[in-house]
């Protein structure tokens, strides 16, 4: 591991045409060597690690949690990460942006008011004053200019109108393919299926309560071969045979740990990581 300079992380995200306006961190952690990952989007299935809330900004560290920041996407990117987990809110005149509930004093408000903001209250806000806030159309940005990547869509309300702005806003079906939604009921699945046929969705078992019957049944039912729950809550051995069983996909969030991640990993399980990552 190494400490990269910002000028050079500035330096990647200005190749991948992003604007770059962020006042720099002191450095960035970012690994020795890049990864040496394929140039063509891969299953998500077979890509271990997924940046929780776009990952940490000062990248390895992990210690800048829920930025849902452009600044952090590169940072993760650089470091190997391919699929990506964003929190998404609407504000109160309907506008999609990528933060997560009752964050509102990060941007300078007070905490449970997004609903009753606007755009224009919004506009120029930074997170901590550091990074800027994305609004749907930046974050379809992102996977325009990284379409070797997959986003998962973590909404915290509102969850088709995300869906559906996100949907509406992509250029063409390679971006729309790539959107991951969190499912987390079965109004949810009916509409994202009448929106989109979105190739991969996730059930969020941290929104969708229920034993793993319960969760099994969903899944056959919806045709849904993903599930993401706490690796520490609610993942059990029990639960890891009764998904693979079934041909399943288990993803865990969010161990903080590099050891309890790798263990993870090393069995097949995917992980929401805050920006660690194992390094080549």
């Amino acid at each position: 591991m190494s400490r990269w300079t910002t000028p050079l992380l500035l330096g990647l995200a200005a190749c991948a045409g992003a604007p770059v306006d962020a006042p720099p961190l002191d450095d960035v952690e970012l690994c020795e060597r890049p990864p040496a990952l394929p140039d063509t989007l891969q299953p998500i299935e077979e890509l271990a690690y997924v940046a929780h809330a776009g990952g940490s900004p000062d990248g390895l560290a992990q210690s800048l949690q829920y930025t849902n920041s452009r600044q952090g996407w590169e940072a993760s990117y650089a470091n190997g990460f391919r699929v990506f987990e964003l929190d998404f809110i609407t504000l109160g005149d309907g506008t999609v942006v990528a933060a997560h509930d009752y964050d509102e004093d990060k941007y300078g408000f007070e905490d449970g008011t997004f609903p009753e903001l606007t755009r224009a209250d919004l506009e120029g806000a930074r997170w901590n004053g550091r990074y800027p806030l994305l609004f749907a159309e930046d974050v379809i940005e992102l996977l325009v200019d990284y379409p070797t990547t997959w986003l998962i869509i973590d909404s915290k309300w509102d969850d088709l109108e995300v869906a559906t702005a996100l949907v509406e806003l992509a250029p063409d079906d390679s971006v729309r393919d790539r959107l991951v939604p969190h499912v987390v009921s079965d109004e949810h699945a009916a509409g994202l299926a009448a929106l989109y046929p979105f190739p991969e969705r996730m059930l969020a078992v941290y929104q969708w309560g229920g034993g793993d019957a319960a969760q099994l049944d969903r899944m056959a039912t919806h045709g849904i071969d993903n599930i993401m729950m706490w690796w520490d809550s609610r993942w059990s051995e029990a639960t890891q045979a009764a998904m693979e069983a079934a041909g399943h996909h288990v993803w865990v969030h969010t161990p903080a740990e590099p050891a309890t991640i790798t263990g993870f990993v090393d069995r097949g399980i995917g992980v929401y990581s805050n920006g660690w990552i194992e390094c080549p």
